[in-house]
């Protein structure tokens, strides 16, 4: 292929960009308008149902009939999106909410409607749920159902969003489900997005978090690491259960660390002395449980864990001998207390430990 050729090649494509990007322009300008004149008749209709609501009356069958045909394209159901949230942003009254209230059967006709449609409108459907859905957490809600079928479908956001809609106003027993679908679902859901998503439940997180507990052995490593990192950030009463995991050396690494920092934002001290087990255990590929464990050391007190956290600063590992230092600042020590280390002759655990000083120094100082 001669060098002109690959010129004209290039400068076809080059051409090619230009007017596709001209051409996405003009749609995106044309589309404009028309999304404003969408939103601008629901928000017409919607304002003319909230006066019939203050008057007492009900949502007329007509508006409910209009609105189930028109949401089921996902434009209309943007623009409806809008007028909601805009009115729900500047209204204190309890109009929109009443009004809410009896648009829930239209949302159910809808939601099935959305369930045939492709992952994306689902996902955007599940969206629109947790935002107007009424949250009653009761466990014969039909659509919660429907839900469970969204988190069926291969593709992330739509079991991220469907997930998030249970948790908004799901019961216990569905999102034990929900979870039971993810765990055997072919799409990986990353730890922290379920972690931050059962976080946001707004029912009873008690009742939730112990029913979850009892099927705890039947979920993989990946769903258990996350259900207790959800335990860790919401209760402290588990202090026994995550001594157990802790303990197990048949458990997975992962649910045995995510057990031992439970005890880093928990104190318990009976399991002080398997911290200071894993701390002092020389094994480099065991390095992992050593810095974890060290960090959980930092809220422990007592002559045997500033001497543990001590010897982690020896340690060859740097992510021990860093988290032995934090933790040692911790214990609220100075130089005079550390003479040993500072004076001493490693002179990797004394940088680190130096380091940590004078950075917590400046910190306090507002340097």
């Amino acid at each position: 292929m001669g060098i002109e050729t690959m010129i004209y090649i290039y400068g076809a494509v080059c051409v090619s960009m230009i007017v596709f990007n001209v051409v996405y322009a003009l749609l995106l300008r044309g589309s404009q308008p028309r999304m404003e004149r969408r939103t601008r008749r629901m928000a017409a209709a919607v304002e003319t149902q909230l006066q019939r609501l203050d008057e007492g009356k009900p949502l007329e069958r007509r508006h409910l009939l209009v609105l189930q045909r028109r949401l089921r394209r996902v434009k209309n159901l943007a623009a409806f999106d809008y007028v909601l949230r805009t009115l729900l942003s500047r209204q204190e009254d309890s109009s929109v909410q009443r009004y809410l209230e009896q648009l829930q059967p239209s949302i159910l006709y809808l939601a099935l409607v959305y369930q045939r449609r492709e992952t994306i409108q689902a996902a955007y459907f599940s969206y629109f749920l947790t935002r107007y859905m009424a949250k009653k957490h009761l466990p014969i809600q039909s659509l919660q159902d429907v839900l469970l079928v969204y988190l069926e479908k291969e593709n992330l956001y739509c079991r991220v969003n469907a997930l998030q809609a249970l948790c908004a106003f799901g019961s216990a027993q569905h999102i034990l489900s929900a979870l039971e679908i993810l765990d055997r679902g072919a799409v990986f859901f990353h730890e922290k997005i379920l972690t931050e998503t059962l976080l946001s439940y707004t029912g009873d997180h008690e009742q939730l978090i112990t029913l979850l507990w009892t099927r705890f052995d039947v979920f993989t490593p990946h769903i258990q690491l996350a259900l207790l990192n959800y335990i860790r950030f919401h209760t402290g009463d588990y202090v026994q259960e995550m001594f157990a995991l802790m303990t197990d050396p048949n458990r997975d690494k992962e649910v045995r660390l995510a057990a031992i920092r439970y005890f880093g934002r928990y104190p318990y001290p009976p399991a002080l002395d398997a911290l200071l087990g894993f701390t002092l255990d020389g094994n480099p590929a065991l390095w992992e449980y050593a810095t974890v464990a060290v960090s959980a050391l930092a809220r422990y007190r007592g002559p045997q864990v500033v001497e543990a956290l001590k010897q982690a600063l020896h340690s060859p590992n740097w992510y021990v001998r860093c988290a032995a230092a934090s933790s040692l600042e911790a214990q609220h020590m100075d130089y005079m207390d550390l003479m040993d280390i500072v004076d001493g002759a490693d002179r990797y655990a004394r940088e680190i430990l130096t380091y940590q000083l004078e950075s917590h120094r400046k910190q306090k100082a507002g340097v």
